[in-house]
């Protein structure tokens, strides 16, 4: 009766742990092997100074859950009892085994990612198990052979060196291996001092430690320069305005203006010169062998200065024969090139002009994309990313639904069509107000998915895009249990319904605000039809928001301490949310406020309120950077609010 009862505990105990990525082959055995205060991590002889940062991570893991200071030494002999044996066999590169027996555990590694992927899983199994593991078998290899996370540093929000170590921890965690972070001005460029006074940019310095960082949680720092379009602040200084295709006329500031229209002058003297000098500043400071030129989005192109001669030769030759002489120059430092595939594949004659090893990172956030673009570029034998997102940005709680299901169907995609490479991206559109926390699911879920594309079962997109809410819940509380520490699994359900209510976003109060003080820029893009939102459902989703901030507030009590910043973020985005359907209500009945939720007065209190504490929140993880567009941006809100 005692071995009947002490199995079903077992099983249990196996049944509910939760592992990210799952594994591709995992069998349970009979028993278990506990840890104790003789208990050691042993290196095998041939493991190396990258097999010690592992191991060290273990350790510190180890003393986390169960307070044991477990040594750490080398061996010759691989029967020790009760220990921990890490090595090296040769195998498939990044693959793994991990047996545990009621003696031992061995964490085998095909090479040093295999190493440190086996570590991070055993980490996982801890924090399921604590003392009592069970005895397992577990052989794993990922899906792509490459798994990056894209980070935007130039939409307004600059972290600070401490919070891109966290981040990089979190995604050596999953098993992520490549980082890259977008830059545009946001990097201080020795004489370009002119483009990023005053933005905190990231350093020369910061740099080589975040790549020096990178390399001991086995990720790839790659990085990531616009050197085409998207180049706002360098061609609307005084200095290099004069490189720019359209004409540059000094304006009030917006963020949509600032991801449009900025695109180099390709037939300009000086255009190439300084994109030459950026890069040769930006090249040395990685020791990535690959670099990303972007090139994306050039919408301006041929339609200004340029535009008699694109009528006479294409707009698809001027695009490829500049991105020719910028793919040459980073090749001549060695580097294997990539960039984002948007452009050239509306002009897809010019595919076969690209270098046969450029890698083409293929994108679209979108959950109706479709494979015809992944195809594309298989059928024109080029080497690609898939490159989903995470859809947080220009929102306080941005749309995990859409996210999720499109990061579902490109990561499919991509192995129907040989993609060697996933790159989910994390943007920061409308000056970056979404917080780092409303990310990390989106990166979760794409880090299992690019490991083990199978990883919650097959036909996932499918069952995603049809609703499936028990599917939902299961990830959502796989991540929030082993992610954010919630015993309950309910946290990413609420943030979750949270983007739900989300009817009126960030984006769509700017939009207005920009239309309210006629402020131009050249294009609208407020939603007429969201502006007009049903009131109803804007009230409903207030008191939905409202109710989950109490939720996520009652969670943060209990929560992990380490997690209370994430928990924070998340209530107060809550919070935030319902703000802006109450808002919604105001923009919707102008002066009339007999409908309003809250009177404009009041509304104006409380939004300015909440500025004070999304201030704070700002400066825990980042630089000042341009916190300061926000600031502005909620005092002109409530300006006007309080005229009404």
């Amino acid at each position: 009766m005692q071995e009947d009862i002490e199995a079903y505990f077992d099983e249990m105990r196996f049944e509910n742990m939760i592992l990210i990525p799952k594994p591709k082959q995992m069998h349970q055995n009979p028993g278990t092997f506990v840890l104790g205060s003789d208990t050691k991590i042993f290196l095998d002889a041939q493991c190396n100074s990258v097999n010690l940062e592992a191991a060290l991570l273990l350790k510190a893991e180890i003393l986390q859950i169960t307070s044991l200071n477990i040594e750490i030494s080398k061996t010759l002999h691989q029967n020790n009892v009760n220990s921990i044996l890490i090595k090296k066999v040769p195998a498939k590169e990044q693959s793994y085994k991990i047996q545990i027996s009621t003696d031992n555990v061995e964490l085998i590694g095909a090479d040093d990612a295999g190493v440190l992927y086996a570590v991070q899983t055993f980490r996982q199994i801890l924090r399921s198990c604590n003392y009592e593991i069970p005895c397992l078998e577990i052989i794993d290899e990922p899906s792509y052979k490459v798994r990056g996370f894209y980070h935007d540093v130039t939409r307004g929000k600059v972290p600070k060196l401490k919070t891109l170590f966290e981040l990089v921890d979190t995604l050596s965690f999953y098993k992520i291996n490549q980082l890259q972070l977008y830059v545009e001005h946001s990097f201080a460029f020795s004489n370009l001092q002119e483009i990023w006074s005053g933005n905190d940019p990231i350093t020369a310095e910061e740099i080589l430690l975040l790549d020096d960082y990178c390399l001991k949680r086995g990720i790839e720092l790659v990085p990531s320069l616009s050197t085409f379009g998207h180049l706002y602040h360098l061609l609307q200084s005084d200095s290099y305005r004069h490189l720019c295709e359209l004409e540059v006329e000094d304006c009030t500031f917006t963020w949509p203006d600032r991801m449009k229209h900025h695109t180099l002058n390709v037939s300009k003297d000086g255009s190439f010169e300084i994109v030459k000098e950026m890069l040769n500043e930006y090249v040395p400071l990685f020791s990535s062998g690959k670099f990303n030129i972007c090139c994306d989005e050039t919408f301006d192109l041929g339609n200004g200065k340029n535009k008699s001669l694109a009528e006479q030769v294409g707009k698809g030759r001027l695009y490829i024969d500049f991105v020719k002489k910028i793919i040459a120059h980073v090749k001549s430092h060695g580097k294997q090139v990539m960039f984002w595939g948007d452009i050239v594949l509306k002009h897809p004659e010019y595919i076969s002009e690209l270098p046969e090893d450029i890698i083409c990172l293929n994108w679209g956030y979108d959950a109706t994309v479709t494979e015809e673009q992944v195809k594309a570029f298989y059928d024109a034998g080029k080497i690609q990313y898939v490159c989903p997102g995470v859809n947080q940005w220009s929102s306080l709680a941005g749309s995990h639904d859409t996210a999720f299901v499109n990061i579902a169907k490109l990561i499919d995609f991509g192995v129907k069509y040989s993609a060697v490479g996933v790159l989910n991206t994390d943007w920061g559109d409308y000056g970056h107000i979404n917080f780092l926390s409303a990310s990390i699911p989106g990166m979760i879920f794409g880090a299992a998915l690019s490991w083990n594309n199978n990883n919650w079962g097959e036909n996932l997109s499918n069952e995603l895009e049809s609703g499936n809410d028990k599917l939902y819940h299961q990830i959502d509380s796989d991540i929030s249990k082993l992610e954010f520490k919630d015993k309950t699994g309910t946290l990413f359900g609420l943030i979750r319904e949270l983007s739900r209510c989300s009817l009126k976003n960030w984006r769509h109060i700017v939009d207005w605000l920009y239309e309210k003080e006629n402020i131009i820029y050249g294009h609208n893009l407020a939603d007429d039809t969201v502006r007009e939102q049903d009131e109803n459902e804007l009230r409903s989703c207030y008191e939905k928001a409202l109710e989950i901030q109490e939720s996520i507030l009652k969670l943060l009590s209990a929560s992990y301490k380490m997690k209370a910043l994430d928990y924070q973020e998340f209530a107060l985005s809550a919070n935030g949310v319902a703000l802006f359907q109450a808002l919604g209500i105001v923009m919707n009945n102008e002066k009339d406020t007999a409908e309003l939720i809250l009177t404009p007065k009041e509304l104006a209190r409380k939004l300015e309120d909440w500025n004070i504490k999304f201030i704070s929140l700002w400066r825990a993880r980042n630089k000042e950077s341009e916190l300061y567009r926000i600031n502005d941006t909620f005092r002109m809100i409530c300006k006007i609010l309080r005229e009404y």
